[in-house]
């Protein structure tokens, strides 16, 4: 019929055909769909982007000259490396008939939104062009002559204009999230503003994008208030503003523009927790994780702890059982203590990915154990490999800081180093070298292969980290000739990654030039040389860390007895 009246001219009628199809396909789609909770379904059904573990050297720590380094490390953490985490829960539905129905509400949706712009083109063609007669495409026959209405939902009554206003911002929202499914990014941004902008045409007097409300803005939201009903779950077909906020936040995520992700993650908050009154809702557990992520590639370590600690907060509430009139419910019945112990271990590993890159203390080695505990019986193997790395770097760390008079008698527990219970000084080094040897199972990118043909291409920067903290563990123990190997995978890693010039080369080639310096100083200044080259190109010449290396190369420059060149560097480390 939709088609028919398409064919007619009949513009009003045709749209109204195709949105009562879509309301029929969209019944037939949903009883496919996997039972979700509300954290899944602000999540737009997405699986959680869990970081890939990562490590920042020490120096880039104490950096303050130059944000450079934080460049390179958004470039090793892109967000399309991250590992989406999905634990299979639940009998998996049949996805041929998933499939089938999703194209035919693609197909729909484009029908809408390509007819709601014709109208809309005709209408503003007719008012342009007033005096003259009006053409055929413009003369839509009004809605309310079409027994068609009488069929359709009462929100779709309202008012002629926002009526078809509201089935442009409904298909341009189902079609941006079916595109975000699909990795679609830049088409998912297109439909999504286009939503957003139809949102506001509906309700000009939104107030989500301000921090405060005027009387007139309150009068005016106050009827779609009313229609969120206390702790009911958001509709994924007819979307609040606040989700198509956290849509655009996920699809700038996934593009890593992650500064304008925040702002619309935020937006998304204030509207939850203001104009919905969801304060401590699974939605806005959610939108805190996702925007968390984003300001850890931001390398806004201490918001991205904070907000990990919100969310985390507000998971632990709905994990209580319900008291009175409090806000803390129990778990909703499509929900298992499996599925909520996965989620808050998820939660958990990436805070202490924030706080590693912070600072390794005795918190984060607590709550990365307690992460373990949760996600122990998790069949996602790519999830306990990272767990795995995180261990191993915490066990090199705590080997470290042993002083070299007190390995032979120091010992690691649970509960930190002690003289008498755990491992000793070299079983720690030792289990660290092992845990990174199995990491290697699951998350490993062979450099043979080529990034554009290989399917592992996301392992890639795990793999340079998983070769330079072995390196380091090797170093540690005395091995220079296996640390030396290592190093030298790890540089050819990195290159891949960020290209021939970046910090983490650099400073996998300075670790290098000290290290050979104790079998030959003539490799040492090589690497020196080239490790001095690159920081200069990219930090410039008076940054500390290219003190460092003119330091250390005037050292081994003076034991070959070049000491004109060893004065020359000593004079500019200065």
């Amino acid at each position: 019929m939709g088609q028919v009246y398409k064919l007619l001219d009949d513009i009003d009628n045709a749209i109204c055909c195709y949105v009562k199809a879509l309301e029929m396909v969209n019944k037939k789609f949903q009883a496919y769909q996997q039972p979700a909770c509300d954290w899944t379904r602000m999540g737009l059904r997405l699986g959680v982007a869990v970081p890939v573990p990562t490590i920042i050297f020490d120096e880039m720590r104490t950096s303050t000259g130059s944000s450079n380094w934080k460049t390179h490390f958004q470039t090793m953490n892109k967000k399309e490396l991250c590992h989406m985490f999905e634990p299979r829960l639940h009998k998996r539905r049949s996805r041929s008939t998933i499939s089938r129905l999703k194209r035919e509400l693609v197909k729909i949706h484009l029908t809408v939104i390509d007819l709601v712009n014709e109208r809309k083109q005709a209408i503003w063609d007719r008012d342009n062009d007033s005096g003259s007669q009006s053409t055929s495409r413009s003369r839509s026959k009004l809605p309310g002559l079409s027994l068609l209405l009488a069929s359709l939902s009462s929100s779709f009554k309202n008012g002629r204009d926002d009526a078809f206003e509201a089935a442009l911002m409904r298909s341009s929202f189902s079609l941006g999230r079916i595109r975000l499914e699909e990795t679609r990014y830049e088409e998912a941004a297109d439909h999504l503003e286009t939503a957003l902008r139809s949102k506001w045409v509906l309700d000009p007097a939104s107030s989500s994008d301000s921090d405060s409300t005027s009387d007139f803005s309150r009068k005016s939201t106050i009827s779609s208030r009313k229609q969120m009903v206390k702790g009911k779950s958001m509709d994924e077909d007819d979307p609040e503003e606040g989700q198509i906020y956290y849509a655009l936040g996920i699809t700038n995520a996934a593009l890593d523009d992650h500064e304008r992700a925040v702002r619309c993650f935020l937006t998304s908050l204030r509207y939850l927790r203001r104009s919905l009154r969801k304060v401590d809702s699974l939605e806005v557990a959610r939108v805190l994780f996702d925007c968390a992520t984003s300001y850890y590639y931001l390398c806004n370590f201490d918001q991205s702890v904070s907000l990990y600690d919100e969310c985390l907060r507000i998971l632990k509430s709905h994990d209580l059982p319900a008291k009175g009139n409090d806000e803390m419910k129990p778990p909703s019945t499509d929900e298992t203590p499996q599925s909520i112990a996965f989620r808050r271990g998820i939660v958990l590993y990436s805070l202490v990915l924030s706080k590693s890159a912070i600072e390794f203390d005795s918190e984060a080695s607590n709550l990365l154990n307690e992460a373990q505990t949760l996600l122990s019986s998790c069949n996602d193997s790519i999830t306990l490999a990272y767990l795995e790395f995180l261990t191993g770097l915490f066990l090199y760390h705590a080997a470290s800081q042993v002083p070299i008079r007190l390995r032979s008698i120091t010992r690691i527990s649970q509960n930190g180093l002690s003289l008498n219970d755990g491992l000793s000084w070299n079983e720690m080094c030792q289990s660290a070298l092992n845990l990174f040897e199995q990491v290697k199972n699951e998350c490993w990118f062979d450099p043979t292969d080529g990034v554009e043909d290989s399917e592992e291409v996301k392992h890639l920067p795990l793999s340079g980290h998983i070769c330079f903290k072995k390196g380091q563990v090797y170093e540690l123990m005395g091995s220079v000739d296996q640390a030396l190997n290592s190093y030298v995978d790890a540089a050819n890693f990195y290159r891949i990654a960020c290209g021939d010039e970046n910090m983490y080369v650099a400073s996998v080639l300075h670790r290098m030039g000290i290290i050979s310096s104790q079998k030959t100083e003539y490799h040492s200044i090589g690497y020196f040389n080239e490790a001095l080259s690159i920081r200069k190109n990219l930090l410039g010449s008076n940054d500390h860390l290219v003190a460092e290396t003119l330091y250390a190369s005037a050292v081994v420059l003076a034991k070959l007895n070049r000491y004109e060149a060893s004065m020359e560097r000593y004079h500019e480390a200065l």
